[in-house]
């Protein structure tokens, strides 16, 4: 029988891998979806590296101000994999995530705890984010995604067409993970700049019911990611782990049970929430900052 750390190491890897789909700068071409996601299809079939930046807020039902606001980079290479570093308003660094092709492991760093988490992805659950990852494997497994033109708008400066996702098929996730985060309602926005056939933005609602990862509370989130930068070359290093020496292992069952290091994994709307918390109670200890 499938042992509970083990349980919670696949949920670990399904969340985070999940949530890079979701927001993932690929994960709206397919070739049926007409010339101009066609267009977009074909340009990123060439893309090798991306680069963004993604705003996160939260609020709880029927509060006007969010209860949670964050800033997020992130660094794509379909030979390497992905990190994501997320930083509060403050620029104070609340987690660091590696998905390392060559290793195939999740690593997550969490400089508010001085923890980190390294944790085996399944192999086909790997293989199944790196496919995902890059351009062409998004363009083969998402065959189909019921969507609505927006029409010509404006997004961050550029002359844009918008498409929108409401459908998107959550059924393929583990049970165990809808009672970790129960996601209600899902839409996706992508914004294409008109002139370069690129993404120049995405945005993502969710509606999440009562769940572990999100303190059995219900909880409403945006993210929007812009900035992104094509074909680029990615900072030096910025793949290796970097975990201090002084930081202690954290295993993902413990991490689970306090539900702290599972609120700093990142992909969901209440990510680094705990992490945060535990900074603000600890906040002489030393802690990188945004450059």
């Amino acid at each position: 029988m499938e042992s509970k750390a083990t349980r919670y190491s696949v949920a670990a890897t399904i969340v985070v891998a999940a949530s890079l789909i979701l927001t993932n700068p690929f994960s709206f071409f397919e070739s049926s979806h007409g010339m101009v996601l066609a267009e977009v299809a074909q340009k990123l079939s060439d893309t090798r590296t991306v680069m963004h930046q993604e705003k996160r807020l939260a609020w709880r039902p029927g509060e006007d101000k969010p209860f949670f606001e964050a800033r997020v980079r992130k660094y794509f290479s379909s030979d390497i994999g992905m990190v994501e570093e997320q930083y509060d308003p403050n620029g104070v660094l609340l987690h660091r995530i590696c998905f390392l092709r060559e290793s195939q492991e999740a690593i997550i760093v969490l400089p508010p705890l001085k923890k980190y988490i390294r944790s085996p992805a399944p192999g086909h659950l790997y293989e199944l984010f790196i496919q995902l990852m890059a351009p062409s494997g998004v363009v083969e497994y998402f065959t189909s995604l019921p969507y609505t033109k927006l029409g010509r708008s404006h997004f961050g400066g550029f002359d844009v067409e918008g498409f929108e996702a409401t459908d998107i098929d959550l059924s393929w996730l583990p049970t165990y993970t809808k009672y970790l985060f129960p996601i209600r309602d899902l839409t996706a926005r992508l914004w294409i700049d008109a002139d370069s056939a690129l993404p120049v933005g995405i945005e993502m609602e969710i509606d999440a019911d009562r769940g572990l990862l999100n303190g059995y509370r219900e909880v409403h989130a945006v993210f929007t990611a812009h900035d992104f930068q094509w074909n680029v070359e990615l900072p030096e290093g910025i793949f290796d782990p970097n975990i201090p020496a002084d930081y202690t292992p954290l295993s993902l069952e413990s991490a689970v049970e306090e539900n702290a290091a599972w609120l700093g994994l990142g992909g969901l709307p209440i990510v680094g929430i705990v992490a945060h918390r535990r900074y603000r109670r600890a906040r002489n200890h030393r802690i990188p900052r945004a450059g």
